[in-house]
């Protein structure tokens, strides 16, 4: 009995040690200590799972029998909470969407969606994420766009996979857009702003489409994964040298966490820091398919591996309690607004210098419309909104102009799950900002 009692002291403390390592390579190694605040939870748990380690060799060993036991007791039980969360997650999935369309839900991963269209199409490719590049201060380039004037494939969480043909630049766009002589809507942003998960004419931009009642050209330089340091950017190399009438900063309520990492960039900073400073994108179209090319093939083996790893990734995800360590603990955190202001200030400028008028389009979260979370900073939304009005540009803040005003704001979401919007949320969102800027416009 008393060796059972010391080994199951020495047990602890090796496990608390490597989960203290684990913690520090995600939170340190892999994101750079750039969400510092999201693993202090974890820290603080496992140094106190260290204190318990060590004061364990000095408890009574009935005691420390006792607490094993009940310890172990809620470890099982979490993981039949883990097990059930995991099954009715794809079950509602699978059976809402037989039940809408008739049709199975995709289980395929991206990688085997490629395989088996690449067998018609020997130059449709995939989606590369914007997010890769932030990181690289190595590289003399920052790309902003993806391969140009192929098939897509982008993304499933509405139970098929989205396919777009890029244009000439590598952006979610019929290309012939770029031919119109003036452009009624230009859309910077991310993936909400590329149409992230829904066929382009359920896009922001196909809606728009839809909605124009001229021939003038709607455009949008969204990609996934971009901050606001990445869309301004984008905006300098691809704004179009003809007219454009209105341009849809559209916002997402995660983007200031990606500008924590855009700031410490050396490529974008530059163009914070100098208003002449150019990568000149446009007139390098052939370097950056070269380099894109490369950088699909490092995509498709991750992806490969990925569908390879495809069994033991869940069974990490599973051991690691992910669906009830978000119960739990997620909550979304008030990310730093700095240099935020500024950034938008010089896109304001930027705007105006070409003769074209700057909308702030706020897009908010699902996280914003469960119960379980207050309503009002969520992201820092009250800063964000005041350092946009501070700069006097016009705001449509989906939060207040839609969701909050939808009696079921959760069905605009793929299974009323958190992801982007569904083809629903699009179009009313499309909809909601035509119509405000028609009233701003009066």
């Amino acid at each position: 009995m008393k060796n059972i009692s010391k080994i199951l002291s020495i047990i602890f403390l090796i496990i608390s040690i490597l989960l203290f390592c684990y913690i520090f390579y995600r939170s340190q190694i892999l994101y750079s200590g750039t969400r510092a605040d999201y693993y202090l939870k974890y820290y603080v748990i496992i140094f106190l799972f260290i204190i318990f380690s060590i004061i364990s060799f000095f408890i009574p060993k009935r005691i420390k029998i006792n607490i094993t036991i009940v310890f172990a007791s809620l470890l099982i039980s979490l993981y039949f909470i883990e097990a059930y969360l995991n099954i009715k997650e794809k079950s509602i999935k699978f059976e809402t969407y037989k039940k809408n369309t008739g049709k199975n839900f995709d289980k395929r991963t991206k990688f085997e969606v490629y395989k088996d269209l690449k067998k018609d199409d020997p130059d449709i490719v995939v989606t590369i994420y914007q997010g890769q590049f932030r990181n690289d201060n190595k590289s003399d380039y920052f790309l902003l766009s993806g391969l140009a004037n192929r098939r897509t494939i982008y993304c499933n969480e509405n139970g098929y996979y989205s396919i777009y043909k890029s244009d000439r630049y590598g952006f979610n766009n019929p290309d012939t857009e770029w031919d119109k002589e003036e452009i009624d809507y230009l859309l910077i942003g991310d993936s909400f702003a590329q149409g992230a998960c829904v066929n382009e004419p359920d896009t922001i931009s196909g809606n728009l489409k839809r909605l124009r009642t001229n021939k003038n050209g709607i455009l949008s330089l969204g990609q996934g994964g971009s901050g606001p340091l990445t869309e301004y950017a984008t905006l300098r190399e691809y704004l179009p040298e003809k007219k454009v009438k209105r341009i849809l900063w559209l916002y997402y309520e995660n983007d200031l966490h990606n500008l924590r990492v855009e700031l410490k960039n050396k490529f974008l900073i530059k163009y914070l820091n100098d208003s002449n400073f150019s990568q000149n994108l446009i007139s390098r179209q052939e370097e950056i398919e070269e380099i894109l090319l490369e950088e699909l093939q490092k995509a498709i083996l991750i992806q490969k591996n990925k569908s390879d790893r495809q069994f033991l990734t869940k069974v990490v995800k599973f051991v690691r309690l992910d669906l009830v360590r978000g119960l739990i603990f997620y909550k979304p955190t008030i990310a730093s607004t700095k240099g935020f202001k500024n950034i938008l200030k010089a896109s304001n400028d930027f705007t105006k210098k070409n003769n074209s008028k700057l909308y702030f389009v706020y897009l908010p979260d699902y996280v914003r419309y469960i119960d379980r979370y207050e309503q009002g900073n969520l992201y820092n939304y009250r800063k964000v909104i005041q350092i946009v009005k501070d700069l006097n540009i016009p705001i449509i803040d989906m939060n207040e102009e839609l969701f909050y005003k939808h009696k079921d704001p959760l069905s605009l979401f793929p299974f009323r799950q958190s992801a982007h919007y569904n083809e629903k949320g699009y179009q009313l969102v499309t909809e909601t900002i035509v119509n405000k800027i028609k009233e701003l416009e009066k």
